[in-house]
């Protein structure tokens, strides 16, 4: 107040004025100076405050941009969260889809495992049945080629008397129930190969009940053959002859299919044959009653009795190529040999060439 003459909130209103009227110029410069002075403090005050002020904005500044760095994160993280979960919603809709369809196809094959162990069941009840058909057969073979000691005495005392007409009869129908019987049995055998695959480990039994047939009617033979001789010390010639008539109508006929283990025969003037066939690894053997240069295709397939279309290779030695497999197509065509026996490879043909 002593210096301006007003209060400092009197200084909008009042003009301002370097001097003072009637003041003398030390005067005036004096004031003129205090001012200046107390202007310039006041600059210095408000470039301090500036200072300050532009401090905080730039600490402001930089606060905003981290929190908007971190908002842009937090941004990215949250879209890369969404993108995880539709990814993992997709993989479980397609783990869903497959679990659906796995299950289908359990249920699929468990329907197939079930028709299969009901398709083994009916198998295996229909090879019990043709066992207990084949054990009844061979029975009656048994009852058939050894007769009682009763009918025996019967037959020599009917022989003595001069009835050997009467006996040749006897003789001639069992040799046709036998036959029939013979034939039963491979009918049999045929009926039950057919109901498997042609890899099925059935065929192992069937084999093996085969060669026990084999078996049993070589026994029959070399018993038939025993008695024949015994016939012969005995001086009767005339049963000997129907009983050799009667056994040699009979034996090639014994000779089951796809038989692998029958012995061969004591008669010089057979011919033993070895062949392999498409369903079984193992050889089969039979033997064909003529000697070897004498064997044709038609006796190979009689005495291999197949159903159905076949082609038929031998073992043979080309002079040119040395051992072929020679394909044999006519039933006259003679068989060619090897080492003293046929071998032979039996095809299925299923008309593939033509």
């Amino acid at each position: 107040l002593l210096l301006n003459g007003f209060l400092p909130g009197d200084e909008e209103n009042v003009p301002f004025a370097l001097c003072e009227d009637g003041a003398c110029p030390e005067e005036q410069l004096v004031i003129i100076r205090s001012r200046l002075d107390q202007s310039m403090a006041e600059n210095q005050e408000l470039k301090k405050e500036l200072l300050k002020y532009k401090h905080e904005v730039r600490n402001l500044q930089g606060v905003k941009d981290a929190l908007q760095q971190r908002l842009t994160q937090q941004d990215s993280s949250v879209l890369q969260l969404k993108q995880e979960l539709l990814r993992a919603s997709m993989t479980k809709d397609e783990l869903y889809n497959q679990n659906t369809e796995l299950q289908r196809k359990v249920e699929e094959r468990n329907r197939l495992l079930g028709e299969y162990k009901r398709e083994l069941g009916q198998k295996d009840r229909l090879l019990q049945q043709q066992q207990t058909k084949l054990e009844e057969i061979q029975r009656k073979l048994s009852e058939v080629n050894h007769p009682k000691p009763v009918a025996s005495l019967s037959c020599h005392s009917v022989q003595s008397n001069g009835y050997l007409q009467s006996a040749g009869k006897g003789d001639a129908s069992s040799a046709y129930r036998q036959t029939d019987d013979l034939q039963l049995v491979r009918d049999a055998l045929r009926s039950l190969r057919n109901s498997f695959s042609g890899h099925d480990p059935q065929h192992h039994t069937i084999d093996s009940l085969e060669q026990g047939i084999s078996s049993l009617m070589e026994r029959l033979h070399v018993a038939e053959v025993q008695r024949r001789q015994e016939r012969k010390v005995h001086g009767k010639s005339t049963g000997n002859k129907d009983a050799h008539e009667y056994r040699d109508s009979w034996l090639p006929n014994s000779k089951l299919r796809h038989s692998r283990s029958s012995p061969a025969l004591s008669s010089d003037a057979s011919t033993k044959v070895l062949y392999y066939t498409d369903r079984s690894l193992t050889p089969f053997v039979v033997n064909i009653p003529k000697r070897l240069g004498e064997v044709t295709l038609r006796d190979f397939k009689s005495a291999t009795d197949r159903e159905g279309n076949y082609r038929y290779h031998f073992k043979a030695l080309d002079p040119e190529f040395g051992t072929v497999k020679e394909e044999v197509f006519d039933d006259d065509d003679i068989i060619p040999g090897w080492e003293g026996k046929i071998v032979a490879w039996v095809e299925e043909d299923r008309g593939d060439n033509s």
